[in-house]
C-alpha cells in the first residue's frame, strides 16, 4: 500500500491552523468572556501545578512587577513572606545585607538592634 505524502503533510497543516486559530480564539475570548474568564482562572486556582507554571510565566516576563505589586498589596500575603524571611536564616541575611546599603536603612536597622539590646534581647 502507498502512502499519500502530500494528504499526510496537507492534514497536517490543517491542524496545525486549527490550533494556532484555537489559540488565537482562546486568547481574544479569554480577555472578552468574563464567564470564560472565571473558568480559566478556576482552573489555574484549582491546580497547583498549573498555578505554579503560571507564576513562573509571570515572575519571568515584563508581569514581575505587577505580581510583586499585587503580593505586596495584600495583608496576608505579605505577613506569610514575612514570617518565611523571618524563618530563613538565609533570606533574612540577605533583606538585612540589602537594607544596610542604603545609609538611611542603615542606621534605622541599627537603632532597631539597639533597641532590642536595651530590652534584653541579643
Amino acid at each position: 500500500m502507498r502512502h499519500d505524502w502530500g494528504r499526510t503533510v496537507g492534514i497536517a497543516a490543517a491542524c496545525g491552523a486549527l490550533l494556532v486559530g484555537c489559540a488565537g480564539d482562546v486568547s481574544k475570548r479569554l480577555v472578552s468572556d468574563a464567564a470564560f474568564q472565571t473558568q480559566v482562572l478556576d482552573a489555574f486556582g484549582g491546580n497547583a501545578d498549573l498555578a505554579g507554571m503560571m507564576v513562573d510565566r509571570l515572575l519571568a516576563g515584563d508581569t514581575r512587577t505587577l505580581v510583586m505589586d499585587r503580593v505586596l498589596a495584600d495583608g496576608a500575603a505579605v505577613q506569610g513572606l514575612m514570617t518565611r524571611v523571618a524563618q530563613d536564616r538565609t533570606i533574612l541575611d540577605g533583606v538585612l545585607n540589602l537594607a544596610v546599603q542604603d545609609t538611611a536603612m542603615r542606621s534605622h536597622v541599627l537603632d532597631l538592634f539597639k533597641g532590642m539590646q536595651m530590652m534584653g534581647g541579643s
